[in-house]
C-alpha cells in the first residue's frame, strides 16, 4: 500500500519559510530607509573635510585675488553649514550610530529570538508527526508495549500463533476477502461466533455472494437457533459456488436431522457432481449420517409425562409430571439442567441459552434456546439440540446464559451466566445464574 503524504508537516514548513521571508524583507526595508534618509554624522564629517581643504588652499600665497575671493566665500558657506549642524551634535541627543557600537539592535535581537523559537517548535512538531502512527486494533491507548489480548483469546490463555498470523495478515491487507474468510474459519474453529460474524459481515458487504462467507454466517445462524435463516444463507452459498463442499455437507446434515434422508442424499450427490475427486469422502460422510440417524431412531424415547427416568437423581424444584404434549422426545442420552437465578441478577426474564461445548475449543456442539419467565427452570439438553445432529460427547463443558435481547451474538458482561466443566451425559446439573 502507498504511504500517505504528510501534508501537515509540509504546510508547517512552508508557513515557517513565509514568516522568515517576510521578516527579512521588513528589516531590510527599514535599514535601507535609514540609510537613504541621511546620517547627520556623515554629513558633518563631509563638511569638516571640505572646510579643511578650503583652508589649505587659502594658505597658498600665490593665489589670484579672484580665486582667493571665491575660496573665501565657499569657506564661509561651509562654516555656516557647520555652525547650523553643531546643535544636533552637541544638544545631548544620542548619535544614531551609538546603539550599533554599544550592542545589538533590539529589533534584530528580538527577530533572532523569535526565529529561533519558531524553528525549535517547527522541529518538535515535525519530529512528533514522524513518530506518530495510527493505533492498531487492540493496541494500547498509550502506545506501550503491554501484551495485547487478541479476539478469540481468553484471559490468561496462551497465544495462538496460527490465529495471530492470520490476524496480522488481515491487518496488513484489510481488503483481502480471502484472508478474512480464512480468519473467520479460524474463529469458527475456536468457537468465537461474534468474531466470525464480524469477519463474514465485512466480506458480505464487499461481496454479497461470497460462498465461504455465506456458509460461515449460516453456521453462526445455526448456533443462534435460527435454522430458517441458516438454510437460506447456505443455499445461497451453494448457488454462488457449487464447488464449495462445506455448504453442500451443511445442507445435507440439516435435511438428515429433519428426517429427510432423500434430500440429504441429493445434497451429497450434488457435491460429488461438482467435485468428483471428493466423491469417496462425501460417500463416507453420508454413510455416517445414515448411521447416526438410525442410532437416534433406535434409542428409547424419554419417559412420558416429563417425569425423571428410573434411578435419576432427585432435582429440587423440578416438576414431577407435565402434560404428555409438552414432553419432547429425547434423542439419545442427554443432561437435565436446572437453572436458578440470583436474587440480585438482572434481567429477571428473557431468552436462556444452554450450550454444550468441547473443552478443547471449536463451535458449539449443542444449543438449547428457551424462553424464561420464571425460575427455577429445568431444561433437557440432548442430541436433538446438537448443531449437526451428532450425539453429545461423553464429557463436555456446559454453559448457560440469560440473554437480555435474545441475540447470542451480543454477550454483555451484565447478563447472568454460569458454567460447569466435566459434564457427562446422564447427569443432572444445577447452575446458579449470576
Amino acid at each position: 500500500m502507498n504511504t500517505p503524504t504528510d501534508w501537515i508537516s509540509a504546510l508547517a514548513i512552508l508557513a515557517a519559510g513565509l514568516v522568515l521571508g517576510a521578516l527579512f524583507v521588513f528589516l531590510n526595508k527599514r535599514r535601507n530607509a535609514r540609510t537613504l534618509g541621511g546620517d547627520p554624522d556623515l554629513e558633518r564629517k563631509d563638511l569638516e573635510a571640505k572646510r579643511d581643504a578650503l583652508v589649505a588652499q587659502l594658505r597658498d600665497p600665490g593665489l589670484e585675488p579672484d580665486e582667493r575671493t571665491r575660496l573665501e566665500v565657499e569657506t564661509a558657506n561651509v562654516l555656516r553649514r557647520l555652525d547650523a549642524a553643531a546643535p544636533a551634535r552637541t544638544g545631548g541627543a544620542p548619535s544614531a550610530a551609538t546603539p550599533a557600537t554599544a550592542g545589538m539592535n533590539p529589533t534584530t535581537k528580538g527577530f533572532l529570538w523569535g526565529a529561533g523559537s519558531f524553528a525549535a517548535l517547527g522541529l518538535l512538531f515535525y519530529f512528533v508527526m514522524q513518530q506518530a502512527a495510527p493505533r492498531q486494533e487492540g493496541g494500547s491507548l498509550t502506545g506501550g508495549d503491554a501484551p495485547i489480548q487478541q479476539p478469540g483469546q481468553a484471559q490468561g490463555q496462551a497465544p495462538d500463533p496460527a490465529l495471530q498470523q492470520l490476524q496480522a495478515a488481515v491487518q496488513r491487507d484489510p481488503e483481502n476477502l480471502q484472508l478474512r474468510n480464512d480468519l473467520a474459519q479460524a474463529y469458527l474453529e475456536r468457537d468465537n461466533m461474534m468474531a466470525v460474524f464480524e469477519q463474514t459481515n465485512f466480506v458480505l458487504q464487499k461481496s454479497p455472494e461470497d460462498s465461504r462467507a455465506l456458509t460461515f454466517q449460516g453456521l453462526v445462524r445455526m448456533a443462534m437457533g435460527d435454522m430458517e435463516a441458516a438454510v437460506g444463507l447456505i443455499q445461497r452459498a451453494t448457488k454462488s459456488d457449487p464447488r464449495n463442499l462445506d455448504s453442500w455437507v451443511s445442507l445435507a446434515w440439516i435435511h438428515a436431522q429433519n428426517g429427510n434422508m432423500a434430500e440429504a442424499e441429493k445434497m451429497i450427490a450434488e457435491a460429488a457432481k461438482n467435485s468428483p475427486a471428493d466423491k469417496p469422502r462425501l460417500d463416507d460422510v453420508f454413510a455416517q449420517m445414515k448411521q447416526h440417524i438410525a442410532q437416534q431412531k433406535a434409542q428409547p424415547a424419554q419417559t412420558a409425562g416429563g417425569e425423571l427416568p428410573p434411578n435419576h437423581p432427585p432435582i429440587e424444584g423440578a416438576p414431577s409430571a407435565v402434560p404428555p404434549a409438552a414432553a419432547p422426545a429425547a434423542a439419545g442420552p442427554g443432561v437435565r439442567v436446572t437453572l436458578d437465578l440470583d436474587s440480585a441478577a438482572q434481567p429477571r426474564t428473557g431468552i436462556v441459552f444452554v450450550i454444550a461445548r468441547n473443552p478443547a475449543g471449536g463451535p458449539p456442539l449443542a444449543v438449547k434456546r428457551v424462553i424464561a419467565t420464571s425460575f427455577p427452570l429445568s431444561v433437557d439438553l440432548t442430541a436433538a439440540d446438537s448443531m449437526m445432529g451428532q450425539p453429545l460427547p461423553v464429557t463436555f463443558r456446559l454453559e448457560a446464559r440469560l440473554d437480555r435481547d435474545g441475540d447470542p451474538m451480543t454477550r454483555p458482561a451484565t447478563d447472568p451466566a454460569a458454567a460447569q466443566n466435566e459434564v457427562s451425559t446422564g447427569m443432572a446439573v444445577r447452575l446458579a445464574l449470576k
